[in-house]
C-alpha cells in the first residue's frame, strides 16, 4: 500500500514535475514570443520613424543647398554634407529593421538616388553663376533629382506597410503556435491561453487600427484624434508623435489663417490711406491753383491804360488782344487741365505784353523745339516762372536784361528751362530755398510763384517730374523742369 502510495505519489510528483516543466516551457515560450513580438513592433516603428526622418532630412538637405547657393555661407555647405551622412544612417536603419530581405535592394536604390542628387548638387555648386544658361540647366536637373526622390515617398511607405504586414503575420503565427503548444500539453490552461491570446492580439491590433483611423482623419483635415489607451511604450510613443503632429498642423493652419486675415486688414488700411492721399492731393491742387499772383493783371491794365493815353495806335489794340487772350486762357483753365502747347501759346502772349511794357530794358527769347508731344499739364505754370524772373531776377537790371524760355525733348523727357541774367541768389539762400521745398517764411513773399508751380507740378506728375534750380550771385537764376514721359504714361 505504501509502495502504491509512494508510486502514486511518485506519479503525482512526476505529473507535478511535468506540469511544472510544461508551465515553465509555456511561460518561457510566452516570454520569448512576447519578446519577439515587441522586437517586431519596435522594428516596424523604427522603419516608419527612420523613413519619415529620411524625407524630413532630405528636405533639410535641399534647403541647406538652396541657402548656400544664394549666400555662399560655409556653414550651410557643412550642413549640406552633414544631412547627407544623416540620410545614409536613416537608410541603413530602415534596411536593418526590414523583415523582408527582398526589399533591402529597393532601399539601397533609394540611397543611390541620393548619391545621384549629391553628385548633381556638386556640379551646380561648381558651376559659374555668370554662365546663366549652363547654371540653369544644371539647376533644373538638380530640382528634377530632388522631385524624383520626393515622389518615391508613397512607394517606400507602401514597402514599409508590406513589411509591417509580414511582421504582423509572423506575430499571429507565433501566437497560434503558442496556443497549440498550450493545448497539447495543458488542457486545463486552454481557456486562460485563449483569453491571453485574444487579449494580446487585441492589445496590438486595436491600437494599430485606431492609429490608421487617426491618420485617415488627418488626411481629411480633422485633427481631433481619437484617444488611444495602451500600456505598450512604443505604441504610446507612436500615438503621442501622431497627436503632436496633428496639433502642429492645426496650429500652423490657424497661424496661416490669422496671418492672411491680418494681411487683408493691412491691405484694406493701405487702400484707405491711398484714397485719403488722393483726396488730399486734389484738395491741395485746387488750393494751389487759386493762389496765382494777381499783380500782373493790374500792372498790365495800368500799362495798357498809359499806352492808350499816350498814343492811339494799332499797337495798343494788339496789346489789348494779347491781354484778352491771356486773361481768357487763365480764366478758362483755372480749374482744368491744360496742355504743353497751350502753355507755350500763353507765354508767347505774356512775353509780347511784357516786351511792350519794359521796352529795351528786358528781352524775351523763346527757343521751342518743333514736333513736341502735346502732353497734359497744369495750367498757368510757365507764366509764374517768367514773372518771377522779371519781378525778382531782373528787378535791379536797368538795361540788357534777358529772359530765356527753352522747351525741348531729350529721349523720353520734356525739358523746360526758364532763366534770366539778373542778380542771381547767394549760395546759402539758394540752399535754404531748395531745402525748404521752395517754401517761404511768413514775412517773405518773393518766391510764392515758384513755390506754387513746384507744388502743382509735383501734385500733378508725382514722381514723374524733377525740378532743378541753379543760381550764382550776379550770374542769374535758372529753373529746369524735367517731365518723364514714360513715368507718366505718355509714350
Amino acid at each position: 500500500m505504501w509502495n502504491r502510495s509512494k508510486s502514486f505519489r511518485s506519479k503525482i510528483m512526476n505529473y507535478n514535475l511535468m506540469l511544472i516543466v510544461v508551465m515553465v516551457l509555456v511561460c518561457t515560450t510566452y516570454v520569448l514570443i512576447n519578446d519577439r513580438t515587441i522586437k517586431k513592433f519596435n522594428s516596424t516603428y523604427t522603419t516608419y520613424n527612420e523613413l519619415n526622418q529620411f524625407y524630413d532630412n532630405l528636405k533639410n538637405l535641399n534647403d541647406a543647398l538652396q541657402v548656400y547657393l544664394y549666400s555662399q555661407d560655409d556653414q550651410n555647405y557643412k550642413d549640406f554634407h552633414r544631412y547627407r551622412t544623416v540620410l545614409q544612417g536613416n537608410v541603413e536603419k530602415v534596411k536593418a529593421s526590414l523583415k523582408n530581405q527582398d526589399h533591402v535592394w529597393r532601399f539601397e536604390l533609394l540611397n543611390n538616388m541620393v548619391d545621384g542628387y549629391m553628385a548633381q548638387a556638386e556640379l551646380v555648386i561648381a558651376s559659374d553663376l555668370q554662365q546663366e544658361k549652363e547654371f540653369s540647366v544644371k539647376y533644373q536637373e538638380l530640382l528634377y533629382e530632388y522631385d524624383l526622390i520626393n515622389k518615391t515617398a508613397s512607394e517606400y511607405y507602401g514597402l514599409a506597410t508590406q513589411d509591417m504586414q509580414l511582421q504582423k503575420a509572423a506575430v499571429n503565427s507565433n501566437q497560434k503556435t503558442m496556443q497549440l503548444v498550450s493545448l497539447f500539453f495543458i488542457l486545463y490552461l486552454i481557456v486562460w491561453m485563449i483569453y491571453f491570446s485574444i487579449s494580446t492580439i487585441k492589445s496590438i491590433t486595436d491600437p494599430l487600427e485606431k492609429v490608421i483611423n487617426n491618420m485617415n482623419r488627418i488626411k481629411k483635415g480633422a485633427y481631433d484624434l481619437t484617444q488611444i489607451s495602451n500600456t505598450n511604450k512604443e505604441m504610446n510613443v507612436l500615438c503621442l508623435a501622431l497627436e503632436d503632429m496633428a496639433d502642429s498642423i492645426e496650429k500652423n493652419i490657424q497661424y496661416e489663417n490669422e496671418k492672411a486675415r491680418l494681411e487683408r486688414r493691412v491691405l484694406e488700411q493701405q487702400n484707405d490711406n491711398l484714397r485719403k492721399d488722393e483726396l488730399l492731393a486734389q484738395s491741395e491742387l485746387r488750393i494751389l491753383q487759386n493762389q496765382i499772383n494777381p499783380h500782373f493783371l493790374f500792372n498790365t491794365l495800368n500799362m495798357i491804360y498809359k499806352k492808350a493815353y499816350s498814343e492811339g495806335a494799332y499797337e495798343t489794340s494788339e496789346l489789348m488782344e494779347k491781354t484778352s487772350q491771356l486773361l481768357r486762357y487763365g480764366l478758362d483753365n483755372a480749374s482744368k487741365i491744360s496742355s504743353l502747347k497751350k502753355e507755350i501759346k500763353a507765354i508767347y502772349n505774356y512775353n509780347y505784353i511784357q516786351e511792350k511794357r519794359y521796352g529795351d530794358r528786358i528781352r524775351f527769347l523763346m527757343d521751342i523745339e518743333e514736333d513736341l508731344p502735346d502732353i497734359p499739364m497744369p495750367s498757368m505754370v510757365l507764366q509764374p516762372l517768367v514773372e518771377n524772373a522779371v519781378s525778382h531776377g531782373l528787378q535791379d537790371i536797368i538795361e540788357d536784361g534777358e529772359v530765356v524760355i527753352e522747351v525741348s525733348r531729350l529721349n523720353d523727357e520734356i525739358m523746360i528751362s526758364v532763366s534770366d541774367n539778373g542778380t542771381g541768389m547767394p549760395a546759402d539762400e539758394l540752399e535754404k530755398l531748395i531745402l525748404n521745398d521752395f517754401r517761404m517764411s511768413s514775412d517773405e513773399r518773393s518766391h510764392l510763384g515758384l513755390y506754387n508751380v513746384t507744388r502743382r507740378l509735383k501734385a500733378f506728375y508725382g514722381d514723374g517730374v524733377r525740378i532743378i534750380v541753379n543760381s550764382l550771385e550776379e550770374c542769374g537764376f535758372e529753373i529746369n523742369i524735367q517731365i518723364d514721359l514714360k513715368e507718366n504714361g505718355y509714350v
